[in-house]
């Protein structure tokens, strides 16, 4: 019984050793697996090409634009303050400014926006600043003056932004003025008023090619004329 039980004994013994060989090899062959994935991802770390600096991020040149930016900002709101002071003083100017205020006045509500609608898309804080600029006792900077002009003539913007400009902003319409690029909002605006005299003619749609000509060079004529005695 005692042989039995050392041979029994050692074959229990054998047995778990052999368990536990087999267990370290799998726990062998698990290292070895992970620290291969390691090792690739090591790898493709290091083929990835460095982060490159981009350019314009120097300390020098983050100054540089820091400079530039407030120089343009104070210009901007030098420019606007002293316009609309100018524009104050102006004979005339509150006419003017209700005559603008009806005009917006009057696009808002082509556009389908009441006040508070229009305010919001303008990211307004105070939405009763277009109620005084339709009212004609309140004015608008040329940046809010673009943004408007984006929502609510979006299809013609460039004789409302003129109109405001010259209105609202006399130093700055000198300034394009001076610079030439006044002469182009003006040209559009001139052409477009000039466009609709031909679009009010309902008369006109009936007309042949024929009579389209003569009433075309009779057009011409009297323009010409007009010009003539315009320049005296």
């Amino acid at each position: 019984m005692a042989v039995h039980r050392k041979v029994g004994r050692k074959k229990v013994r054998k047995t778990a050793a052999g368990h536990g060989t087999a267990n370290q090899g799998q726990r062998a062959a698990a290292r070895k697996k992970s620290a291969a994935r390691s090792r690739k991802r090591v790898g493709q770390r290091r083929s990835r090409p460095l982060p490159t600096r981009p350019r314009g991020t120097s300390l020098g040149e983050r100054l540089t634009q820091l400079v530039e930016h407030a120089a343009a900002g104070f210009l901007r709101r030098a420019v606007d303050v002293g316009g609309a002071g100018v524009a104050a003083l102006l004979p005339g100017s509150e006419q003017m400014r209700r005559e603008v205020g009806g005009y917006v006045r009057e696009l808002r509500e082509l556009a389908g926006l009441t006040l508070d609608e229009l305010a919001e898309a303008l990211k307004l804080s105070d939405h009763s600043i277009l109620a005084a600029v339709e009212a004609g006792t309140a004015t608008l900077s040329f940046e809010l003056t673009l943004r408007l002009a984006a929502i609510i003539a979006r299809h013609d913007p460039v004789p409302f932004v003129s109109r405001l400009v010259r209105t609202y902003n006399p130093i700055l319409w000198q300034l394009l003025e001076d610079w030439g690029i006044g002469e182009l909002p003006l040209e559009l605006e001139r052409e477009r008023e000039f466009v609709n005299v031909l679009r009010g003619a309902e008369a006109a749609r009936a007309l042949s090619d024929e009579d389209f000509a003569r009433v075309l060079a009779f057009t011409r004529a009297a323009f010409e004329t007009a010009l003539h005695f315009a320049r005296r």
